[in-house]
């Protein structure tokens, strides 16, 4: 009999030391939780995993986009030795326009390309900067 309570003895230790560590949960402090729960309850790790499952999936669309943008950058850098409306091969006779785009001898004007840099209003700033205002006192001083 005394073999039989000594292993059983034996086994209850073995068992308590195999149970995982419970701790109330941090968070509502009404169930228990383990190490493998982060010494949450069921209930409140679950929501936890939720919130933090939406902010990776906004980190991810976040990273999506940045390389989205990241490529319409370099679709823009396009190829210097192709006219960007009709294709055709420049060689050295390609022309860059202001809008940064290189265009052939029929494509150059504005007009003919929908050009987006703004050449009106560079030309009014330029005339402003080479044309100061004269005031009338420096006249009346001559």
């Amino acid at each position: 009999m005394q073999n039989n309570q000594g292993a059983a003895t034996q086994e209850q230790s073995i068992n308590q030391e195999n149970k995982p560590e419970t701790r109330p949960c941090i968070l509502c402090q009404t169930f228990y939780g383990t190490a493998a729960t982060q010494f949450y309850c069921s209930k409140c790790y679950q929501s936890i995993r939720k919130e933090s499952n939406v902010e990776q999936t906004q980190q991810q669309q976040q990273i999506v986009q940045e390389k989205k943008q990241q490529d319409e950058i370099v679709k823009l850098k396009e190829d210097p030795s192709k006219c960007k409306i009709c294709k055709k091969k420049l060689g050295i006779s390609g022309i860059q326009c202001k809008c940064e785009a290189y265009f052939c001898n029929r494509h150059r004007l504005p007009e003919e390309h929908q050009c987006t840099f703004d050449h009106a209003e560079k030309a009014k700033q330029q005339l402003i900067k080479n044309n100061p205002l004269v005031d009338h006192k420096k006249l009346e001083q001559l």
